[in-house]
């Protein structure tokens, strides 16, 4: 038998009896415990803890100023590994009964699962190995999108029509707020009006915000006066939006900001999203509530604000 017939016959051993679902549920162990431990250590300025509180908000959807996780992202991350596991074990029951019954092939089969779930854990604290919290720089190439920006027919706090499209050319800050909100929506406002105010006058000439109410059956062009008046936020440059309610459901959905109102006391919980739109109406940049999305915004419409200055 030649060298590459056994190496063939090898493989196909391996992936036919015993040790190829015993490696395989052993890793899934340890990437499940890697999860885990990414959701429950403590948040830390820099290092691993740092990373892992950025992970929860990327990838478990954490608010960070409620600390809720979104549950179906959390789902889509813990779910599978398990059920790929309940999968293996039940398709492979045979091969892994005999695995088990021999001690040293399946410590084996684990210390080879431990050894690469190890290589995975060592490249995430790589990645969180960062100097300091507030020193990440903007990954503007990373983060990029050009998905089409949601059709926006609504009307704003003055009771004038407002429509993305004729904001083309210009750079817009597309959120969701509600008036009545009593957690995240004042930090969304004043958010959005700090990372305007780090610009020169020249760029935040070349910004606009528009906020599309989360409660249009209340939230009416005076209503949504009143919250501009109580942030400070003036038109032309900042737009709250409200309109028949199918129109807002729709603009919202298009615009992917999940929510979901308590029956009992009204509040709406509901995703903290900033959609940073580009000269071209293209969603650039999709960024959340924090201090380092805070400047990652600032950075964000910087980037684009050149561009439709380049572009005439």
């Amino acid at each position: 038998m030649t060298r590459s017939e056994r190496i063939i016959e090898s493989i196909l051993r391996f992936f036919s009896g015993g040790r190829f679902p015993a490696f395989t549920l052993a890793f899934l162990l340890f990437y499940e415990l890697l999860l885990v431990t990414l959701l429950l250590a403590p948040a830390a300025p820099t290092g691993f803890g740092a990373f892992a509180e950025d992970f929860r908000i990327w990838c478990f959807g954490l608010d960070p100023s409620t600390g809720h996780l979104q549950p179906v992202n959390t789902l889509a991350l813990l779910g599978p590994p398990l059920l790929f596991a309940a999968t293996l074990a039940l398709l492979w029951r045979e091969p892994l009964r005999d695995e088990l019954a021999r001690p040293r092939a399946i410590a084996f089969d684990a210390g080879a699962a431990a050894i690469v779930a190890g290589v995975v854990a060592s490249g995430f604290v790589m990645l969180g190995a960062t100097p300091a919290r507030g020193e990440l720089p903007f990954p503007a190439e990373a983060l990029r999108t050009a998905h089409r920006a949601p059709e926006l027919r609504l009307v704003d706090q003055a009771g004038e029509p407002i429509d993305l499209a004729g904001l083309r050319g210009e750079v817009v800050v597309l959120t969701a707020v509600y008036a009545s909100c009593p957690h995240t929506c004042p930090i969304i406002l004043e958010q959005a009006r700090d990372a305007l105010a780090a610009l020169s006058t020249e760029e935040r000439a070349r910004v606009h915000v528009v906020a599309v109410t989360l409660d249009p059956a209340h939230d009416t062009p005076d209503v949504l006066a009143g919250l501009a008046s109580m942030h400070g936020l003036e038109r032309p440059t900042y737009r709250l939006a409200t309109g028949p309610a199918e129109d807002v459901e729709r603009v919202l959905d298009r615009m992917d900001v999940s929510r979901r109102r308590d029956p009992e006391t009204g509040v709406i919980d509901h995703a903290n999203v900033f959609l940073v739109v580009d000269p071209a109406g293209r969603v650039a940049y999709r960024l959340t509530i924090g201090e380092r999305q805070q400047r990652w915004l600032v950075s964000a419409l910087r980037i684009l604000v050149r561009e439709a200055r380049d572009a005439g």
